[in-house]
């Protein structure tokens, strides 16, 4: 990390049902919990402070809409072109018991499969708050402690408003 800057932002918010903000560049479909307005930079750029406490309430919010548990924090780190969200306190009451009751594998199968059929939330998300493509999405997931972390590769440059990259 020679001569780049780690900017870091920790949060938790609670969840909610999703609702509208409209940001140039987000993908179609894609509308962010209304309760993240507090945190969202309504700025076309925003100080990196702003956007990786954004990021990270973003990612909390998905999780708390997928997982129905709002107990998840996340902090985000923000590098060049690489965006990293460690998640903490992830697993569900039944994760939790499957677990206990030996079956770890259960759950991280279950995991994987909710990263595959979400990345593109996800994605969207990053996109959306950072105004550039994502170009690759890795999750990985740790039974114990119940922590996770999404990995997302950024493009050099910035969406325009209409969702394209420019040149």
């Amino acid at each position: 990390m020679d001569g780049q800057r780690e900017v870091t932002s920790e949060v938790s918010v609670p969840g909610g049902q999703p609702g509208g903000h409209d940001v140039p560049g987000a993908c179609a479909g894609f509308t962010p919990n209304p309760q993240l307005r507090r945190v969202i930079p309504s700025v076309a750029h925003p100080d990196e402070g702003e956007l990786t406490g954004a990021i990270s309430a973003a990612i909390v919010d998905l999780y708390a809409t997928f997982y129905g548990h709002h107990r998840t924090t996340a902090t985000t780190y923000l590098n060049d072109k690489i965006v990293v969200c460690v998640l903490e306190s992830i697993l569900t009451k039944e994760e939790d018991a499957l677990i206990a009751a030996g079956s770890r594998s259960v759950v991280i199968d279950g995991r994987v499969a909710f990263q595959t059929e979400t990345q593109d939330e996800f994605t969207c998300a990053v996109e959306q708050l950072t105004h550039r493509r994502v170009t690759a999405f890795l999750s990985a997931n740790q039974t114990t402690p119940g922590v996770a972390c999404e990995l997302f590769f950024l493009d050099a440059s910035p969406l325009e408003p209409h969702g394209k990259a420019s040149l």
